[in-house]
């Protein structure tokens, strides 16, 4: 087989919403592996909050913790200056996360699942393994808070990434406490009457690894702490997490003994 160069953007696009794991999850995160959702194609940014869409985002997709993942594809022969190809995503992340609603998004991702004859609903409870309803909504209320607090993953996805470009996607990971900037290289080898796409991943340095641990980790419900604890431990948690609640702060809690027997806080 041949790597052979993509004739259209269109092609890289159509593949990514077809096979989300060109998104290389292991490579994203090697110990926690990224699952996929795609909310939508061509997803609508407006410029403030009541006016209509003036960008397009050529994919938004969700992991299972609820990081919004924002992906542009380019082909190695776009002839625009990497500035301004950084910029444009920069644009995209900083109105999507002020002005998107999770009501359009919610709609936006259902309409996908009835496009691909899937229930929303059972997508979602297949990327966070869980069937509870009450997991879903949670798991909503994640994606929101992540949205706001500008938690988000921005990705930069061509079948040749320039070295310029490189440069500026491993300067900004290394930089971005909240935001992970990754590139995406995904080569297109054709023969034989197949063709295969090849996904590795650009910018995770190990200076971009040391500084987004807290930023980038799962966040586990009430619930699912509570279930991994020892039953003594669960009472002590209980009591400080219903306080935590009436002052509507939340603290660490408890010290490394009691920690060590409640393996979901550690």
């Amino acid at each position: 087989m041949v790597e052979t160069p993509y004739t259209q953007e269109e092609i890289l696009q159509r593949a990514l919403a077809h096979y989300p794991d060109l998104l290389p999850g292991d490579q994203i995160n090697p110990e926690e592996p990224r699952r996929w959702l795609l909310v939508k194609r061509e997803l609508g940014i407006p410029g403030d909050a009541n006016s209509a869409s003036i960008w397009s985002l050529d994919h938004l997709f969700l992991d299972q913790d609820g990081i919004p993942t924002f992906v542009e594809c380019k082909r190695a022969a776009d002839t625009r200056s990497r500035r301004e190809v950084v910029a444009q995503m920069l644009d995209y992340a900083a109105n999507g996360t002020e002005y998107w609603s999770m009501d359009r998004l919610r709609q936006a991702a259902a309409e996908t699942a009835r496009s691909q004859n899937l229930a929303l609903e059972e997508q979602i409870q297949q990327l966070i393994g869980e069937s509870d309803e009450e997991r879903v909504e949670a798991y909503w209320q994640l994606v929101e808070n992540n949205l706001r607090q500008s938690r988000i993953r921005l990705i930069f996805m061509a079948d040749t990434l320039p070295h310029e470009l490189r440069r500026l996607i491993e300067f900004l990971n290394s930089k971005m406490t909240d935001v992970e900037v990754l590139g995406v290289e995904v080569k297109q080898f054709v023969g034989s009457g197949q063709t295969a796409m090849v996904p590795r991943v650009i910018g995770l340095t190990e200076v971009a690894r040391t500084i987004k641990p807290n930023a980038f980790r799962r966040h586990v419900t009430r619930q699912e702490f509570m279930e991994n604890c020892s039953p003594e431990a669960a009472m002590f948690f209980s009591d400080i997490l219903d306080d935590a609640d009436k002052e509507g702060t939340y603290h660490l809690l408890g010290d490394g003994r009691l920690l060590d027997s409640c393996p979901a806080a550690r």
